[in-house]
C-alpha cells in the first residue's frame, strides 16, 4: 500500500497558516507529499524549499494564483494540479492550517489497509477539532451550525476522484459527492486537528480580508465593511459568548500533534481578549445597512449566475 499526501500553499508567512507544522504532521504516514506552491508575495517558497532539501518525500509544484471565478474554486484547482501528480494508491489531503496526530497514525494505516481491494470506497473520513482564539479552546461538538465536524481527507487515487468548489470536499466524475451518506465513504475514526482560527484577533482579521477576496465581488467586500456586523458569527455568536468552547489546560501541550507543540506553547494571549475586538452593532439605522447589503450582494450573485448559464449554453 502506498499513500501520497498532498496540499497547496499561497502566502504561508503572510497569512499566518502552520503549513510547515501541517506537513510534518502527516509525512510519517505517506511515502510522498505533493506540494502544489502557489505565487506568494512572501516567503513561502523560500521555506517549503528548505523543508523539500531535508525531507525527500516532499516534492514541489510550482504554480501562479490567476483568479478568474469569485467562488473559491481556484483553492479546488490547485488542489486537483496536486491531485494528478500523486502516485499512491491513496491521497492523504491536509490543508495548510490542518495537523494529524501521531497517536492515530496505526488507526489510520489500519482502515487504509483494509479498504485497499474495497473500490467502492473512494474516501475516508476525519473526525474534526476546531481550534478558535489559540491553541487551547476548541469549539464543541455540538456547534455544527458553524463548524463541520467531519470531512473527507484521503482519497482513493483511481482517476476519479476530484476536489470541487472551495476545496473543501470531492466528488467522483459522475459529480457524486464522496462521503458518508453516499456510502462512497467510511469513517477512519481519527481527528483532524484544525487551526484556521487558531489565532489572535489581529492576524485572523488579516486573513479574513484575503479570504473575502476568494469569494466576493470588491463592492460586496467593500458592504460587508460598512455593515460590519452582517454575519452573526463574527461579532454576536463568536466574539460575545464563549459558552460553546471547550477548554485546554495549557500545560497539556501533547493535546495536539507534536509539530504544533512550539506554536501552542508561544501562544501569548487569551481567549477572552476576543471579546473585546468587535463590539455588535445595533438599531433602526444598523438594519437598514443590512438589508441595503444583503439586498446587492443577492442581485450581483443573481446576475453572476445568469452570465454563467449564458457563457455554459
Amino acid at each position: 500500500m502506498k499513500i501520497s499526501g498532498f496540499t497547496f500553499v499561497r502566502n504561508g508567512i503572510l497569512m499566518g497558516y502552520p503549513f510547515k507544522e501541517s506537513i510534518m504532521s502527516a509525512l510519517p504516514l505517506v511515502d510522498e507529499f505533493i506540494v502544489v506552491v502557489c505565487e506568494s508575495a512572501d516567503d513561502t517558497k523560500k521555506e517549503l524549499e528548505k523543508l523539500r532539501d531535508e525531507n525527500t518525500k516532499i516534492k514541489l509544484i510550482y504554480s501562479d494564483w490567476n483568479i478568474t471565478k469569485k467562488s473559491g474554486s481556484i483553492m479546488s484547482e490547485k488542489t486537483n494540479i496536486a491531485i494528478k501528480n500523486i502516485t499512491g494508491d491513496y491521497g492523504l489531503y491536509v490543508q495548510c492550517d490542518e495537523g494529524i496526530h501521531e497517536k492515530d497514525y496505526e488507526k489510520i494505516l489500519s482502515v487504509l489497509e483494509e479498504n485497499l481491494g474495497n473500490k467502492d470506497v473512494k474516501g475516508f473520513v476525519f473526525d474534526y477539532i476546531h481550534f478558535f482564539g489559540g491553541y487551547f479552546s476548541y469549539a464543541k461538538k455540538s456547534e455544527k451550525k458553524f463548524f463541520y465536524d467531519k470531512e473527507v481527507r484521503v482519497i482513493r487515487n483511481d482517476g476519479t476522484v476530484f476536489s470541487w468548489g472551495d476545496a473543501m470536499g470531492f466528488k467522483d466524475i459522475n459529480g457524486v459527492k464522496i462521503n458518508m451518506e453516499n456510502k462512497n465513504a467510511v469513517p477512519l475514526n481519527a481527528s483532524m486537528f484544525h487551526y484556521g482560527r487558531a489565532k489572535n484577533p489581529a492576524d485572523m482579521y488579516k486573513k479574513d480580508k484575503e479570504m473575502e477576496r476568494l469569494y466576493n465581488f470588491r463592492i460586496i467586500n467593500r458592504l460587508r465593511n460598512w455593515v460590519s456586523n452582517y454575519d452573526p458569527r463574527i461579532d454576536k455568536y463568536i466574539y460575545s459568548d464563549f459558552s460553546w468552547l471547550e477548554r485546554i489546560d495549557k500545560k497539556n501541550l501533547d493535546f495536539h500533534p507534536a509539530p504544533f507543540r512550539g506554536l501552542a506553547s508561544a501562544q501569548d494571549w487569551n481567549i477572552d481578549d476576543f471579546k473585546t475586538f468587535m463590539k455588535e452593532k445595533k438599531g433602526a439605522a444598523q438594519f437598514f445597512k443590512m438589508l441595503i447589503y444583503r439586498l446587492v450582494k443577492d442581485l450581483i450573485n443573481e446576475t453572476s449566475n445568469a452570465v454563467k448559464k449564458i457563457k455554459n449554453k
